[in-house]
């Protein structure tokens, strides 16, 4: 496995859906839906712009979900 495919890929969420625990699947896509929306709001708070273009919201939509999967991958794969 790779270091971007370790990191960012979607062996966290494969882990955690083999569990059986369905409560906490849908808590972590809430809590993904709830932090996109935090990110973009606060991307259009610190921007000063009331409408940011749909370029940027992309943008800061694919950091979220970078980061986001990052620290599933952190918690349900390379945990120690």
């Amino acid at each position: 496995m790779g270091v971007i495919q370790k990191w960012f890929g979607f062996n966290g969420w494969k882990a955690l859906s083999t569990s059986g625990r369905v409560g906490a699947t849908i808590l972590y896509r809430v809590l993904f839906v709830a932090g996109l929306a935090a990110a973009i709001i606060a991307y259009s708070y610190i921007s000063g712009s009331e409408d940011p273009s749909i370029i940027w919201i992309a943008v800061v939509g694919f950091i979220w979900f970078l980061m986001f999967q990052f620290f599933i991958n952190l918690i349900f794969v390379n945990s120690s």
